[in-house]
């Protein structure tokens, strides 16, 4: 079972630079959701509604409580790839988008953020080298991870590791290996 992580008014106002009876001043008005515990009427603040908190009104999130992102952009036409991949991504609790395009995939990565690309090799070819060259260069998608799905007739697979991919997965029906993969990648220091 997983732990239940908690802030009082006193800790989530050291976290702002406000007054504890400020963060209680919040809570009372609806703007900051937290619990009281029974008998002595203590607040409690759960760090997720926290985050979303200092999110909505662009506060900046400590980077002690930032909590890791878990969406995946699939960039994929294969159904066999994007049904094993939807599944093995959902099995370890990913938000999921599929593109089917590179112009797709552009927005997406623009509007949704997501921190893992999968990315099939079939399908973007020798133009996805120019792709990771792209992604690698711009400041805004430097935590991005890479994961490239290698085609079945791509001989040379390293290639993608040194053009910028983070991992690569071989073989594309192994989806207990895209899972472990896309798992390290989120879950690893930017």
């Amino acid at each position: 079972m997983s732990e239940l992580h908690v802030l009082t008014t006193g800790e989530a106002a050291r976290y702002c630079g406000v007054n504890f009876r400020t963060v209680i001043r919040w809570i009372e008005r609806g703007q900051l959701k937290a619990y009281k515990l029974p008998g002595r009427g203590d607040h409690r603040i759960c760090v997720e509604d926290f985050v979303g908190f200092l999110r909505d009104n662009s506060m900046p999130v400590p980077n002690d409580l930032a909590i890791p992102s878990r969406k995946v952009l699939l960039l994929t036409t294969d159904p066999e790839l994007t049904s094993s991949g939807l599944q093995a991504l959902k099995n370890i609790g990913c938000e999921i988008e599929v593109a089917g395009d590179s112009f797709s995939a552009g927005v997406l990565l623009a509007n949704a953020k997501p921190a893992l690309l999968v990315v099939d090799a079939a399908l973007v070819g020798d133009g996805g080298f120019q792709v990771l060259d792209y992604l690698r260069s711009r400041s805004e998608y430097s935590s991005l991870r890479i994961l490239v799905v290698a085609a079945e007739e791509d001989l040379d697979k390293a290639r993608w590791l040194d053009a910028g991919a983070d991992a690569l997965l071989a073989h594309r029906e192994e989806r207990g290996e895209l899972a472990a993969k896309a798992r390290l990648l989120l879950e690893a220091d930017h």
